[in-house]
């Protein structure tokens, strides 16, 4: 494969109507805690075109001696070869495709997370009117950094799973309607499961919005059939334009494999769990501040019952109001009995606020505009979050959760002086209480039952501050300062990691990139950076802090 590749490549030089497109990315850093990189990454892009067809080659060589994130890598990273005419298409190599909005199949590729889930094998594609046909067949290589295996480090992957994956998509339009129905069978031979999903949806687009619905199924099968799993999920989104506002509701009901608060997290036994390549659309609000970003949450597609709410529009000419409600919860109820073991009581259509159901809970109101003469924009806004995420216990004696509260304040300013200076100023506030909720139940009449809190951290209430400091000169230079604070020890949040935890409770740096031309870009940066959760279009992990040390990024379109 790798010598007819080297074959194309050559040949493509040969014909007339090329294009050469290259991407040259490396990156080095440095710190105190030993959370060092050395990356080099070369893509590049060789495209044919003739009249009737078009021919693209894909090559992407990585020199990663350590990765920022992620395994060493040293020479091919990923390679495409694609033939592309009118109506249909074929490529062999590493495969990306999207089926059902992503609730079937949904292939990414976030680096910055060490997150792949594309397939190397075959994809075709055909469409002709009002039909349209996808075909996928490939190898997925799976790798995870987990806390519940040995060996647990946030940078480098200590669980791995292989999965040859096959199907077919088919999309057809019929009185104004558009219908799909996707099949598609995953096998992992390292733990003997085949799991057959199913999906069907129905969308339609209209002069004030949009309606999709879209139920799937999966079953799971371990070996050879002696255990069997089951699991369906249905979602409903609908977006309407009045006028200059949007309103969109949105409601999931996700049942792929359901299991107690003891096992649900165990990666290993549950076969039946929903699949990496698989996503949900957007369950919740995409934050783009600091703090904000930290608590983001993905749709849990194993067990959860969510519901979203957004409208936005504008208040005058030149401010605008948004508002994003989402509440969700585990589709049953879970109670202990006086043994230990876990029994259900399933919730209602709608999400549960019982403690026992993994509530979450967010309110988020967002301002922002230009001044009249619009040199100066902001945004700022207020969030409120609530969430049990673990339950310990639920019997007669005890009930035990463990919760997350926070409130956010960010805001942002920008300022374009009308010469060639530019600023911007952001600031975050955050108040967060985090940590154990346990009631001991009192069976004697008269006695009230006894309530405690316990926090994670060294304060009952964590006070985070985020503050950053940026000036563009000429669209050329840009030159930050950025202090992030809190005032409690997050020692306890180390998560096993190996590296050495970054005790303190302050994180500054500063930075300076040079653009050099529209495709040049030199990046500096010293100081420290916070670890915590790090999430991409719902896609999330833990990061490790980056403690006094130096980053330099370099990156150029050699084309």
């Amino acid at each position: 494969m790798n010598r007819f590749i080297i074959y194309f490549l050559f040949l493509s030089t040969l014909f007339s109507q090329v294009d050469i497109a290259n991407e040259l990315e490396l990156r080095y850093g440095n710190s105190k805690n030993d959370y060092n990189y050395n990356e080099l990454i070369f893509d590049t892009r060789i495209s044919l075109f003739k009249p009737n067809y078009m021919i693209e080659g894909i090559l992407s060589f990585e020199r990663s001696n350590p990765p920022e994130i992620g395994l060493d890598e040293r020479g091919l990273r990923k390679y495409l070869i694609g033939y592309y005419q009118e109506n249909w298409s074929i490529e062999i190599g590493d495969i990306y495709q999207t089926w059902g909005r992503g609730l079937i199949l949904n292939q990414l590729d976030y680096q910055n997370l060490d997150f792949d889930t594309g397939a190397e094998g075959i994809g075709f594609k055909f469409s002709k009117s009002n039909l349209s046909v996808n075909l996928i067949a490939g190898d997925v290589a799976l790798s995870k950094s987990a806390t519940s295996h040995a060996g647990y480090d946030p940078r480098i992957p200590n669980y791995f799973i292989d999965q040859l994956i096959y199907g077919a998509d088919f999309n057809h339009s019929l009185y104004g309607l558009n219908y799909g129905l996707s099949i598609l069978v995953v096998d992992e031979d390292s733990r003997n499961v085949n799991h057959n999903l199913s999906n069907f949806r129905i969308d339609k687009d209209y002069s004030a919005g949009d309606i999709f619905i879209s139920l799937i199924r999966k079953e799971s099968q371990k070996d050879n059939f002696d255990q069997n799993k089951q699991g369906s999920g249905f979602y409903l989104s609908n977006t309407n334009y009045l006028s200059d506002w949007s309103i969109t509701t949105a409601y999931r009901s996700m049942k792929i494999d359901i299991n107690d608060p003891i096992s649900r997290d165990n990666l290993s036994e549950n076969f039946g769990n929903a699949l990496d390549i698989q996503r949900s659309p957007t369950g919740y609000y995409l934050h783009t501040f600091r703090l904000l970003s930290r608590t983001s949450q993905e749709v849990n597609l194993n067990d959860e019952i969510g519901v979203e709410f957004q409208v936005s529009g504008p208040l005058d000419n030149n401010n605008f109001v948004a508002i994003n409600i989402m509440k969700s919860s585990s589709t049953k109820e879970w109670y202990q009995s006086w043994n230990g073991d876990w029994s259900t009581k399933k919730n209602s259509f709608f999400p549960s606020s019982n403690n026992n159901s993994y509530p979450f809970e967010e309110i988020y109101l967002e301002f922002s505009g230009y001044s009249k003469n619009g040199n100066i924009y902001y945004k700022t806004g207020i969030d409120f979050q609530n969430e049990v995420f673990n339950v310990l216990s639920n019997g007669p004696e005890n009930k035990s959760y463990e919760i997350n509260k926070s409130q956010t304040v960010p805001l942002l300013l920008s300022f374009n002086t009308g010469s060639r200076w530019s600023y911007e100023v952001q600031f975050e506030y955050q108040k967060l209480k985090t940590g154990f909720k346990n009631t001991i139940i009192s069976d004697i009449e008269g006695v009230d039952d006894l309530y405690s809190f316990h926090s994670l951290l060294t304060e009952e209430n964590q006070i985070n501050k985020f503050i950053s400091l940026s000036t563009n000169y000429n669209q050329k230079w840009t030159f930050n300062f950025s202090v992030e604070t809190t005032n409690a020890d997050e020692s306890m949040l180390n998560n096993n990691a190996s590296e050495d935890f970054d005790s303190s409770n302050s994180w500054e740096s500063f930075g300076v990139s040079y653009k050099f031309d529209t495709d040049d870009t030199l990046q500096l940066f010293y100081g420290s950076m916070r670890g915590g959760l790090d999430c991409t279009n719902g896609v999330c992990r833990y990061i490790q802090s980056f403690d006094d040390g130096l980053r330099i990024d370099y990156t150029s379109n050699l084309n």
